[in-house]
């Protein structure tokens, strides 16, 4: 084990520039430091902890604040990054080489007046921290939102569960809506009034606390047929509790072993990334028909749907419905 450092140098002197080597500049101490820094958690660096000087430790510095800010870290840099990022999703896409007028387009607008809102009011939390969950489900499915509000474990978000909740039991009954197409479009905090109440202090005096009353809106959306085959198979952003369920079936073998096959798109980030490869190489081999493999896609998923009524139906004795009764 390493002796703790010691503040004070045996001569009595302080630590500082008078306890370094001579000939070493304040760029080659940074370096230096640098260099060590990226062995830290080698066997290299570990030997070079005992070896080296106290004010040439390898991990001296290596760890920064969150809010240190970046070196360097100019506009015109970030939007060169900004850039990229966007180039690199638009290269992600898989388009149909000719736009077939016939057919369905691929992206539709949000504001087409199918969306639905929903609205909680007498919220206790302040528009900071509303607006902290409001970017964690913004654009996310409505499954999926659900999940990731309650990882978090915390009392304060049982508004917003109660509100995304609502919402679920909403699309599914009252509209019929497939929950697994449905997204969260839009989220927003909205303020609202203050409750004022009073606070004994010591010495009897009192203070006025003002305690936030607030309201939560979320709109959802559900996702065209068309633009769902796009999101989830090309683009390859697939939900995690749809990626979860999967994967959970065919460890408990709900499912056959041919299911694998079909579900590989989907399954884990490795499949998904060979499908993607996959696919961008048939569609540069000219192998490969978007609004073909599109209306197969689609006609799949239907049955998918039919195949789930049919069997609940079954179950209570009831005779099962057509494509066209659905």
């Amino acid at each position: 084990m390493r002796p703790p450092m010691p503040l004070v140098e045996e001569g009595g002197a302080a630590r500082g520039a008078e306890a370094r080597p001579a000939g070493i500049g304040r760029t080659m101490l940074r370096a230096r430091a640098a260099l060590r820094r990226r062995l830290c958690g080698s066997p290299l660096c570990r030997a070079a902890v005992v070896a080296a000087p106290p004010w040439l430790h390898p991990c001296a510095g290596s760890a920064r604040g969150f809010f240190w800010p970046r070196k360097n870290w100019l506009p015109w840099r970030v939007r060169l990054i900004d850039d990229r990022k966007k180039a690199m999703l638009r290269k992600r896409h898989v388009l149909p080489r000719t736009i077939d007028p016939e057919e369905a387009p691929i992206f539709y607008p949000k504001e087409d007046g199918s969306q639905l809102a929903f609205r909680d009011k007498d919220i206790r939390l302040n528009m900071k921290k509303m607006l902290e969950y409001c970017k964690l489900i913004r654009g996310r499915q409505l499954t999926d939102a659900i999940d990731w509000v309650e990882s978090l474990s915390r009392m304060q978000s049982e508004p917003i569960l109660k509100t995304l909740k609502r919402a679920v039991e909403e699309c599914r009954e009252r509209h019929k809506w497939d929950i697994a197409r449905t997204y969260i479009f839009d989220a927003q905090p909205q303020r609202g009034p203050f409750v004022k109440n009073l606070r004994k202090g010591s010495k009897a005096s009192f203070g006025i606390l003002n305690r936030p009353r607030n309201y939560f809106m979320v709109r959802v959306r559900q996702m065209p047929l068309e633009e769902f085959f796009h999101r989830v198979y090309v683009f390859n952003k697939v939900p995690r509790s749809m990626a979860s369920d999967m994967r959970l079936a065919l460890t408990q073998g709900r499912v056959g072993p041919q299911a694998i096959k079909e579900w590989a798109p989907y399954l884990c980030g490795r499949s998904r990334f060979w499908h993607r490869k996959e696919l961008k190489w048939r569609h540069s081999t000219r192998q490969w028909d978007y609004y073909q493999a599109r209306r197969e896609w689609i006609q799949q998923y239907k049955a998918n749907l039919l195949r789930a009524s049919t069997e609940a139906r079954e179950a209570r004795g009831l005779p099962p419905l057509s494509m066209l009764e659905q």
